[in-house]
């Protein structure tokens, strides 16, 4: 693998790497020339990944830390410092997935939800950061998905996304000049979170991980300089750039917004 694409002399560390996207992720990347940290709480899965990488002739390293404990995603940045002597590309691909209905979501586990999908991006961001900065730049790449402009049953699931998409926009916003460009990506592929949908009686996809790992390595590459703030979504053939949220172009004006007048005017701009 070394040698031989767009990553060759860079290191970048995958996190949730063991299974779905994050072994997509990490195995191109390797193949593109980088040399990766596989990252996954399931020892045995993070493993199983390094070997393919390193049988295949790559530079890698299996890190079984969890991204929900702020000592442990340093930790996880620090193994590639160590392993690979520079971090040029971290990948916050780490989640946890479940639905449930408002009236039934359970405090403890949305807490674990925001933890791993919201914190792990958080810790492991900030910590790769301040290492990028004083460093010559980098590259981030979070995860969020299309619940976090509201899907049934998934209010705790898109509020973890919805506030990632949010870091990857400020960060790109506060990096810029450090050199250090911030994106995410939406992806659309077969994963245990999709098949957990199919299950429920959900649409489901036959797209591969693989089908999406590119987009991940042209956004780590230097390809990708001029990219940065932008969370792109990547659903089978289509490719598109979501827009950021805030106000709506339709607008009203009133010297006054007593009652009555936002009752009478609201309605027609939802129209």
């Amino acid at each position: 693998m070394a040698g031989q694409g767009i990553l060759d002399g860079k290191a970048v560390i995958v996190t949730g790497a063991g299974a779905g996207l994050g072994r997509a992720y990490a195995c191109d990347l390797a193949g593109s020339g980088a040399a990766v940290v596989v990252n996954d709480l399931d020892a045995a899965a993070a493993d199983e990944v390094a070997s393919i990488i390193a049988n295949a002739g790559g530079r890698t390293i299996a890190d079984h830390h969890t991204v929900s404990d702020p000592a442990d995603a340093a930790a996880i940045i620090d193994t590639a410092i160590t392993a690979f002597g520079r971090l040029d590309g971290l990948v916050n691909n780490a989640g946890v997935f479940y639905v449930a209905a408002p009236q039934d979501d359970d405090p403890s586990r949305a807490t674990d939800m925001v933890a791993t999908n919201l914190l792990g991006s958080l810790y492991c961001g900030l910590r790769a950061i301040r290492y990028m900065v004083g460093h010559g730049g980098g590259a981030i790449v979070n995860d969020t998905s299309g619940a976090q402009a509201g899907m049934s049953r998934r209010g705790t699931y898109g509020a973890t996304k919805g506030a990632t998409a949010s870091l990857t926009y400020s960060w790109a916003m506060d990096l810029r000049a450090h050199g250090v460009r911030v994106n995410a990506v939406s992806p659309i592929a077969r994963t245990a979170m999709v098949d957990y949908g199919v299950a429920l009686g959900e649409r489901g996809t036959d797209v591969a991980p693989e089908h999406v790992a590119p987009l991940v390595t042209y956004l780590i590459s230097d390809a990708a300089a001029a990219v940065t703030g932008q969370i792109i979504r990547l659903d089978g053939p289509e490719l598109s750039v979501l827009s950021r949220p805030g106000a709506q172009r339709r607008t009203a004006r009133s010297d006054g917004w007593d009652r009555a007048t936002i009752a009478a005017v609201l309605p027609t701009l939802l129209e």
